[in-house]
């Protein structure tokens, strides 16, 4: 394998700006790895934590939508058990959006992007915080659908409730065995504390092992915007599952044709939208894309999540780039926005130049 010194140094340069503790790096091309990474430990508050390693937990945060979310509702509809053309409130009679499930997963069904539910279900904790929450995100006005493209965690949390619906069974039993079993994914909601890297110090503490998202964790900890945790093989194993599946090759349970679409397909056809159906695009303007500059802007895709992790993927050329980092440890504040966007942006292009020069 190539040397991994130019991405340790990156890594180090966001750890010296007091930025997170620890890093895993996967990038490959044509189902085969070429840089594998480990870099840090678990925790540097209030005592430094073990080494990061391949057994180690990560809180992927909003990779849960794809992993979790999106890759259960393609896995339903392409089995006819989910009408992707329905309405929303055909599933959730109470929905405020009149969008469809299509545009739910597209983020173009007018809903909000985020609400603090968590500072009501704190103050007053439901019997039920699952259905409290789904209840809440429901309930929250929503705008004319498909005329504008808001990434929104509001709509995964329904969708999370879909999934239910539609596959007669919880969340993360349905996509135990409709995604995690059939492509042999380790990745579950939850994970043992002293394997797991920390994220943010707040008022629970150093959250370790626990979701960090306040809405999940307040909402019954397994959700459809957040909650997962994963090693980094199983980022990658998802990631090249779905370039195999781009390229017509089954994997799992899912259909390359219905993964095609959602990779190419727009749920509204507002201007500048970088957002397909469950994954995101880089932005073609220089300087913006946490992908960097040098990532192709077609056939392309990914995703990031907030506590400092991501996927991108080159569709065209079979490659993946998965960099998981817990940026909000100790603190989201601060330097942490910018660091995680400097790293991002820097791995992805020294990617490209290492793997351009193979």
């Amino acid at each position: 394998m190539p040397s991994v010194e130019p991405f340790a140094s990156l890594v180090d340069e966001m750890f010296a700006r007091g930025v997170g503790s620890g890093a895993a790096l996967s990038i490959g091309e044509a189902g085969r790895e070429v840089v594998r990474m480990f870099r840090g430990s678990t925790r540097r508050v209030p005592t430094p934590g073990a080494p990061v390693t391949a057994d180690t937990w990560w809180d992927v945060a909003s990779l849960t939508k794809p992993i979790v979310t999106v890759a259960s509702a393609m896995v339903l509809a392409g089995e006819g058990r989910l009408d992707l053309d329905a309405p929303i409130r055909e599933y959730l009679p109470d929905a405020a959006s009149t969008g469809t499930v299509l545009q739910l997963l597209g983020h173009a069904a007018g809903c909000a992007a985020h609400v603090e539910f968590f500072k009501q279900l704190r103050a007053q904790p439901p019997a039920d915080p699952r259905a409290a929450l789904v209840a809440m995100a429901c309930a929250v006005p929503a705008i004319e659908p498909g005329t504008t493209v808001t990434y929104s965690d509001l709509g995964y949390i329904q969708l999370g409730a879909i999934i239910e619906r539609a596959s007669g069974a919880p969340l993360e039993a349905a996509y135990a065995e409709l995604v995690a079993g059939p492509l042999a994914l380790s990745a579950r909601y939850g994970a043992e504390p002293a394997l797991s890297v920390a994220t943010e110090q707040d008022e629970r503490g150093v959250v370790q092992g626990e979701v960090h998202d306040e809405n999940a964790w307040y909402g019954g900890r397994v959700c459809g915007h957040a909650g997962l945790f994963a090693r980094l093989d199983d980022v990658a194993a998802f990631a090249q599952a779905i370039l195999d599946l781009w390229h017509g090759i089954p994997r799992g349970r899912l259909e390359p044709a219905l993964v095609r679409r959602f990779l190419s397909t727009s749920a509204a056809p507002a201007a500048g939208a970088t957002w397909r159906i469950g994954f995101d695009t880089p932005s073609h303007t220089p300087g913006i894309s946490h992908a960097g500059d040098r990532w192709p802007r077609s056939n392309s895709a990914g995703h990031m999540g907030f506590t400092g992790v991501s996927m991108w993927l080159d569709l065209a050329n079979q490659r993946w780039v998965v960099l998981l980092t817990n940026r909000v440890h100790p603190t989201r504040f601060g330097e942490s926005p910018e660091a995680i966007k400097a790293l991002r942006r820097a791995v992805n292009d020294a990617a490209i130049d290492l793997l351009e020069r193979r």
